[in-house]
């Protein structure tokens, strides 16, 4: 299973050389909904239609929260969408930092063509900004699509992971759902009246 090797080796740089939040929950799910909390976070994310929400299937690879097609199973699909939280701190305070050290960890476990590329940014339910990337040339010739948001205190990132250019294309539009029902609840809320 290629693409889920490469899912492992981002949990263990993530538990192992990287400071991502330690303590990530995924709620009970809600009509399709589930909210990531952590010490300084909070958001709520839907499952796109036809995928299911399972925040139990891969918890061992420090992922709390997956998708993945209903009739298949985190293992066996050939797309997968997961959430990632990294806390800002002095190695690693925007989106940019974090892409930059996201190449030099494949790079350093065994994917020295690993490539990163600019694809477009979605806004999200709460109007945040979601800066999409590309990623390539990875040992296990997965095609993954990253959305990044810069939060206060963190980094809240959803990616796409699929073994073959035709499933990445097939699940990009489940992607683009999930990270448009993107919702930070720690954010204020913005008024939009004018003062009269």
């Amino acid at each position: 299973m290629p693409h889920r090797n490469l899912i492992r080796i981002f949990a263990c740089t993530a538990f192992f050389l990287v400071p991502f939040s330690p303590i990530c929950f995924a709620d009970q799910i809600f009509e399709g909904y589930s909210v990531v909390r952590g010490k300084e976070y909070a958001f709520e994310i839907k499952a796109p239609r036809g995928w299911v929400l399972d925040n139990e299937a891969a918890k061992q690879q420090g992922l709390n929260l997956v998708f993945y097609p209903t009739g298949t199973g985190w293992q066996a699909s050939k797309a997968v969408i997961y959430v990632r939280v990294r806390s800002i701190d002095a190695n690693i305070r925007n989106i940019d930092g974090q892409i930059d050290d996201t190449i030099r960890n494949l790079r350093a476990n065994g994917s020295p063509n690993a490539s990163v590329k600019y694809a477009n940014t979605l806004t999200t339910q709460d109007a945040s900004k979601a800066k999409v990337y590309y990623y390539s040339g990875d040992q296990f010739g997965n095609f993954e699509a990253t959305a990044y948001i810069q939060a206060k205190g963190s980094i809240h990132f959803l990616t796409l992971s699929a073994r073959d250019q035709e499933s990445f294309q097939r699940a990009l539009s489940a992607f683009h759902s999930v990270v448009t029902s993107y919702q930070d609840l720690k954010k204020p809320p913005s008024t939009g009246a004018t003062p009269g």
